[in-house]
């Protein structure tokens, strides 16, 4: 049996090479597409879920790969969130990257249907920016990165 995440980083970013572009031109520029890290002590290894237009992805990253990510992510948002067990009794909703993340977190507004709106809620709710209280670690994977 697994153990139960308690936090996920839960990052917002664009890519130049999504193959639908054209379609993602309403939503907000830093803010197209949203996915998951969070760190398996147990394992000693990253584990990264997204939604995707294919399906869930779930990825296993080890130390180089989750430096070269967050190195990709380091001019994107990324947030610390911990895991609520907040209860719906019915949860009528599309199922994109957005909607995945929420239901993985345990935080759910019926009125989220964009990245930066789920950004915006998150911080209004007082998640906390994983750059802002790790800045040592995004100066260290930039340098790591630069040589």
């Amino acid at each position: 049996m697994g153990h139960i995440q308690t936090e996920w980083l839960i990052y917002f970013y664009e890519s130049d090479d999504h193959s639908d572009s054209d379609w993602f031109t309403f939503l907000k520029k830093g803010f197209k597409h949203c996915g998951a890290l969070s760190y398996s002590e147990k394992n000693d290894l990253w584990v990264h879920l997204e939604f995707t237009h294919l399906g869930i992805k779930l990825t296993y990253l080890e130390k180089k790969d989750i430096e070269d990510m967050l190195f990709y992510l380091k001019n994107f948002k990324v947030l610390r969130c911990p895991v609520k067990n907040q209860w719906h009794t019915l949860r009528i909703k599309d199922m994109t990257c957005v909607s995945f993340i929420m239901r993985l977190i345990g935080f759910y507004k019926w009125y989220i249907f964009t990245p930066y709106q789920l950004y915006c809620a998150l911080i209004k709710a007082g998640y906390k920016s994983f750059w802002k209280t790790n800045a040592k670690t995004k100066e260290k994977i930039i340098a790591r990165n630069y040589r």
